[in-house]
């Protein structure tokens, strides 16, 4: 006659048991799981992709799905990827504001000196800089052949349309709004009104 014996591990003095965090820690599997899923968002192909069986993925994604520390993965996850992606928006948003504030009340002042020639660009405030759109030297010379000396220097600079940075900056702060206007008279009888009540 066979005895039956229990497969459970005996407590002996030098063993201790697991800590609980990594009871709470996910498989090497599971977190390949977490890191596809993140991907598309599609259980089957990221259970696939962190090498489970393709021919049970969909109810292994389903299961996984339904384990509370994946999960917790999971949503950890997604509003560190929703906090990074909001940070780079605000950032994006801010700087393009700024730009178009730079645009928009640039002041040629700022770009030229005393004399009224343009200021080298590193004496130049960092505003004026920005709201160039080009610059164009154009050497300047006298004589001809081995006579020809350079006797000055013309510079253009073309900045980026204050008009359009205006607009863009009003559109934004909703100071302009595009109105459509509807005209024409509009006959409703009592009746009809009614009708369509019903």
């Amino acid at each position: 006659m066979a005895s039956k014996r229990s497969m459970q591990p005996s407590s002996s003095a030098g063993q201790t048991a697991p800590a609980e965090s990594s009871r709470d820690e996910l498989t090497a599997k599971q977190r390949a799981f977490v890191r596809e899923y993140l991907v598309d968002g599609n259980g089957k192909q990221a259970a696939i992709r962190a090498g489970y069986s393709e021919h049970s993925a969909e109810v292994t994604a389903s299961k996984l799905l339904r384990i509370p520390k994946v999960l917790a993965a999971i949503e950890a996850a997604e509003a560190s990827i929703d906090e990074a992606v909001k940070d780079a928006v605000t950032v994006e948003v801010a700087e393009v504001l700024r730009e178009l504030r730079r645009i928009a009340f640039s002041d040629v002042g700022d770009m030229v000196g005393e004399g009224g020639g343009v200021l080298d660009l590193r004496a130049m405030p960092l505003d004026a800089r920005r709201a160039i759109s080009s610059i164009e030297v154009e050497e300047l010379y006298e004589g001809k052949g081995s006579d020809r000396i350079q006797i000055g220097t013309v510079t253009k600079l073309k900045l980026w349309s204050k008009e359009k940075g205006l607009e863009l900056l009003a559109k934004y702060l909703k100071m302009l709004t595009d109105k459509v206007e509807l005209g024409g008279d509009v006959k409703v009888s009592h009746e009809d009104a009614l009708g369509d009540l019903e």
